[in-house]
């Protein structure tokens, strides 16, 4: 019982350590973007808002959080569409090779990003799709599409299928199956997996990084811009927003877990 108590502990510890060098970074940042210099410090010199007037004033910026929105509404339903149909023949399908379907599915989660930008850029340049939102909002969509099939895959585990085979013997077609039966018991789960999606849309760099044009940048490049040439106290700022949407999207994703019915 002692041993199996200090084994508890002892996760809980690492735990909070691995917490802990997580949050760090957000603990120097936030308070840097209050600064009243025109450099980033730690600890911050003075008080002032003047960074994020900035931020939702100067064009560079206002225009990089809205193209960033905008690529990742796109491609957070581009995952749904195939990210759903796609859990549902992994867990309800019976066919030949559906092992190597679900690996094929979760390779941006096992290939490292680097190597996926360098093939979708090789892709993209032969059909002429470099510098486009499609060619972002392709890459964003490869991306976030094992986060929606992990998701929604579990949630249709956990569902009895006499709902749907009951549906379906009344003679229910299938997208009213869906839309009337299926979809209304896993719609947490589709929230959860959507706002998954919406959220490594948003912060994503690598693969942007190699199919974004010159024209429109997402607001992760222009932080690395920003890094690389100004350095001012407005970067910290963007980066503390960027953080607070992955804290509202984790507390939404969160809730949506909690007010799921039993089953779904």
């Amino acid at each position: 019982m002692d041993v199996y108590r200090v084994g508890r502990l002892a996760v809980a510890a690492f735990a909070l350590l691995i917490a802990a060098a997580l949050l760090l970074p957000s603990l120097v940042v936030i308070p840097s973007s209050f600064s009243s210099t025109r450099i980033i410090n730690f600890p911050p010199e003075g008080f002032a808002w003047r960074w994020y007037q900035e931020y939702f004033t100067v064009p560079e910026w206002t225009r990089a959080s809205v193209y960033s929105f905008v690529v990742a509404s796109l491609s957070t339903v581009g995952s749904l569409a195939i990210g759903i149909p796609a859990a549902y023949a992994l867990v309800r399908g019976q066919f030949r090779f559906k092992q190597a379907v679900t690996l094929l599915v979760m390779t941006p989660l096992i290939i490292p990003p680097i190597l996926i930008a360098s093939a979708l850029f090789l892709f993209l340049s032969g059909i002429g799709l470099i510098g486009t939102t499609i060619a972002v909002v392709l890459g964003h969509t490869l991306l976030a599409l094992p986060f929606v099939t992990v998701i929604v895959s579990a949630s249709l585990r956990n569902l009895d299928p006499s709902f749907e085979l009951a549906a379906l013997s009344l003679g229910a077609p299938p997208v009213q199956v869906f839309r009337f039966v299926l979809g209304p018991l896993i719609r947490p789960a589709i929230l959860t997996a959507g706002l998954f999606a919406f959220l490594t849309s948003f912060g994503e760099f690598i693969v942007t990084l190699f199919v974004i044009g010159t024209t429109d940048i997402t607001l992760p490049i222009q932080l690395w811009k920003g890094i690389r040439f100004e350095f001012n106290p407005t970067i910290a700022a963007a980066a503390s927003m960027l953080t607070a949407l992955t804290v509202v999207v984790l507390l939404l994703a969160e809730l949506s877990r909690l007010r799921a019915p039993r089953g779904g």
